[in-house]
């Protein structure tokens, strides 16, 4: 008797640890422009939101989102990032993005996201950084010569 309940436990405990997983799964988003899994670089994820507020995207990078922003037709309702420090989501298009830094994202060169101009150029100062950039100036010249790793000017 005692055998059968420890069968009965052992599968138990099997099937939770399996259904954990697929919880675990579902919510794994990937970056809907270079398909890489964004949970695992949490401080990274950027969305934006689209198709009249029904569809998120998610992005390991800035780079990665602008890249998609650019080349698609659809309008963004809403676009989030996160800011380099505080790590809290900013909107997208009020941020100010410092390029060629000596910091890298999941994917390289990136354009780094903060809420305020004054962090931005103390981060640019602390780290090298080229330039500072505002969401209306990124155009695909800028993303790929940072996807290239080219240092920016």
């Amino acid at each position: 008797m005692k055998r059968f309940f420890f069968i009965i436990a052992v599968f138990l405990v099997l099937m939770n640890g399996c259904s954990s997983k697929e919880k675990t799964t579902a919510t794994e988003h990937r970056c809907a422009n270079c398909n890489m899994i964004v949970e695992k670089y949490p401080n990274w994820i950027e969305k934006a939101v689209v198709a009249g507020g029904k569809d998120t995207l998610y992005f390991d990078g800035p780079r990665c989102m602008f890249k998609i922003l650019l080349e698609s037709p659809k309008e963004a309702q809403t676009v989030l990032v996160k800011d380099y420090y505080s790590l809290k989501y900013i909107d997208g298009r009020s941020a100010f993005y410092v390029t060629g830094s000596d910091i890298l994202g999941p994917m390289g060169n990136e354009l780094i996201p903060f809420e305020s101009e004054q962090a931005a150029k103390d981060f640019l100062n602390e780290h090298k950084g080229k330039n500072i950039v505002r969401f209306e100036e990124v155009d695909m010249k800028l993303v790929m010569k940072l996807a290239k790793g080219m240092e920016m000017k």
